[in-house]
């Protein structure tokens, strides 16, 4: 067994379209149009490398890369399989091994994985990687029905935008929209409600309808950290998901949530969304080792 790095594209490409992904952390993570694909893996290759298990035949076994969000912060796809030989978990711990060998001790590597469909409890002990947390992604095709008193939620006004983007700057850090860019965005099929309270904002929620799918996203929510527990989230759900059902001809309505407590998830139960998919987060941090 040899562990070796890749730079033929057509060759890492050969060896994704046919390999067994029973352990691929970020499958998901993968381009599916050609030609961003090729790009990605010119990236990929270049930092921070494409590494695999090579066999006494020349023959790939197993293949890992990543690819990175922050400076020295990487999220793993793979290890990617050949379905054609036993594996073994010492393997893909050898071969992750040689990634993090050639990054400084600051360097961070993220794995998710789909509980229902994929197997990651075992190598994640073999390497040490420690659970993060979990996305949930829920969906409905269920209105609520009547909701009482509203009077509290309005739609966004230019005179709490202060407000509203400190909270959404607080609630959300990494690649996600900027308040500025939410309210440009906001027109017929976007939709910004605010929880008013006592002249105070106190959460909001973000709506966008896509009529074309006959489907809408809940993309971001939030309650200020002031009144968590308060129910205001859940009021703001309740409001949003009577509003696209009465006004817009959406079939389901979706959103997810990161959290590390699933009876929390299993809330929102009440409110008539299930888990379609669950998305289990781990981290490995070089400097613990």
């Amino acid at each position: 067994m040899t562990i070796v790095n890749v730079n033929d594209i057509d060759q890492i490409k050969s060896f994704i379209e046919s390999a067994n992904y029973e352990m691929a952390s970020y499958l998901y993570k993968l381009p599916q149009a050609h030609n961003q694909f090729d790009a990605f893996l010119k990236d990929v290759i270049d930092n921070p490398g494409v590494y695999a298990i090579q066999n006494d035949e020349d023959e790939l076994t197993m293949l890992l890369m990543a690819f990175p969000y922050e400076n020295n912060k990487y999220k793993v796809i793979g290890p990617l399989i050949n379905p054609n030989v036993e594996y073994t978990i010492e393997e893909f711990d050898s071969l992750f091994q040689a990634m993090v060998n050639d990054h400084p001790d600051s360097a961070n590597f993220s794995f998710s994985f789909e509980k229902a469909q994929q197997h990651f409890q075992l190598p994640m002990k073999a390497i040490g990687a420690s659970y993060n947390f979990t996305d949930y992604y829920l969906e409905t095709a269920t209105d609520v029905g009547e909701i009482g008193p509203t009077q509290n939620i309005t739609e966004y006004h230019p005179a709490y935008f202060r407000s509203f983007n400190k909270l959404h700057q607080n609630t959300f850090t990494h690649n996600v929209m900027t308040g500025s860019e939410i309210i440009d965005s906001l027109e017929d099929n976007n939709h910004l409600f605010m929880f008013m309270s006592e002249g105070l904002l106190k959460g909001y929620v973000y709506l966008q309808i896509f009529e074309n799918q006959q489907t809408a996203e809940i993309k971001y929510f939030a309650s200020h950290a002031d009144y968590r527990f308060k129910g205001i989230a859940f009021e703001l759900l309740k409001y949003v998901l009577h509003f696209a059902f009465q006004n817009y001809n959406v079939k389901k309505i979706y959103f997810k949530i990161r959290s590390k407590n699933n009876k929390l998830v299993a809330r929102f139960n009440e409110l008539g969304f299930n888990v379609n998919h669950e998305y289990k987060k781990y981290k490995f941090v070089k400097a613990y080792l």
